[in-house]
């Protein structure tokens, strides 16, 4: 038994805020509710699940053995969010100290559009430095305290704080054409001129995030950023989905189109809408944009989301244990390979991709050898 309609049934449940339907959880045995849970693992969502689950009545729920352990996995999930909370409160205050002013992107700016915060699974704390020289002095600071940190990027460099992995960023994002991140310099130019940023409370302490507007449409980007070379979960999928929904009402239909049609980013943006409505059941309404016909992608993208898991971690071969550069260039070949398959719904971004990934890739060793 395929139990992917399950799945997709319980996700639409627990991010909606409804009850599922029983009827397709007739024939759940212990084996295929297993199976179930360990996509749910694989996709990241297991507090959304959980919280769906109990929506069942107590004969279409699984064994007593299952339930227990998505209690204690959520217990979890929960834990880790009140602990990333109190890092990023932390980090917000060294921060506020020397004066690095930043904006949170992602993450635990996402959990709040949640119909249960902590529920959602945690991940990094990604911080946006906004401020000229900011990002180095920090970058400096990071360095003189003496924190494990990676390798920089050419856009951000994380560093391990009191078990949290940060990543400070020197820019939001970066596209393989220079056209987008010229528009992307100009919109975020733009906000920080007027600035036009916006304020939520996490445990009652105020932290900077993007305009909704504007960080509505950077949550698809970073979807599609990674999308476009390994693949996406349904984690990336909710957040989106759930800013869209919770902020309906402040986002300018026309404003936000435009935007996307300046990025050329309108199809893709369609296409995932269209998924999303004929696979979790979202209102066509809170797609700040117009829905075109179904397509052969909508189904391939669910079923790419389904099959790959997380950024596509778990996708076949991903998980296999490689030398460092045989695993740049089995991951190369991924992105090539999902080039071909999916370059049409956004075509001057999806198909320079292999070019950029081998750019960035000589980029990045030649900057480390000097």
């Amino acid at each position: 038994m395929n139990i992917y309609p399950q799945f997709l049934e319980l996700l639409s449940a627990a991010i909606w805020n409804r009850r599922a339907n029983m009827t397709l959880f007739r024939e759940m045995d212990e084996r295929k509710w297993q199976d179930l849970i360990q996509l749910t693992k694989k996709q990241r969502v297991i507090g959304l699940i959980s919280d769906a689950i109990q929506t069942l009545p107590k004969e279409r729920q699984p064994p007593k053995a299952i339930r227990i352990k998505l209690l204690l996995l959520t217990e979890k999930i929960e834990e880790a969010n009140l602990s990333l909370n109190k890092k990023l409160i932390k980090i917000s205050e060294e921060y506020n100290r020397k004066e690095f002013k930043f904006a949170l992107l992602k993450g635990q700016g996402n959990a709040v559009f949640y119909p249960n915060p902590l529920h959602r699974t945690s991940g990094d704390i990604d911080l946006y430095l906004y401020r000229k020289d900011d990002y180095e002095r920090a970058k400096k600071w990071i360095r003189n305290r003496n924190f494990s940190h990676d390798l920089e990027s050419i856009h951000h460099i994380g560093f391990v704080y009191e078990s949290a992995h940060i990543e400070n960023h020197r820019y939001v994002t970066y596209f393989t054409k220079k056209k987008y991140d010229r528009l992307l310099a100009c919109a975020i130019n733009r906000i920080i001129e007027n600035d036009a940023f916006e304020w939520i409370r996490i445990e009652n302490t105020p932290i900077r995030v993007l305009p909704v507007e504007f960080n509505a449409f950077y949550i698809y980007l970073h979807l599609f950023h990674h999308f476009i070379s390994n693949g996406i979960g349904f984690r990336q999928v909710c957040d989106w989905l759930l800013i869209l929904s919770e902020n309906d009402s402040r986002i300018d239909k026309k404003r936000f189109t435009e935007l996307a049609e300046q990025f050329d980013l309108l199809k893709a943006m369609q296409t995932t809408a269209y998924a999303c409505i004929k696979y979790l059941g979202t209102k066509p309404e809170i797609f700040p944009f117009e829905l075109k016909q179904d397509t052969k992608y909508t189904d391939l993208l669910i079923t790419d989301i389904l099959e790959g898991g997380h950024f596509g971690y778990h996708r076949n071969g991903m998980e296999k244990k490689r030398s460092l550069w045989a695993g740049r260039w089995f991951r190369y070949t991924v992105a090539v390979k999902r080039a071909f398959k999916f370059g049409f719904i956004a075509p001057s971004h999806i198909f320079l991709v292999p070019l950029s990934k081998a750019i960035t890739r000589l980029k990045l060793t030649l900057k480390r050898k000097e």
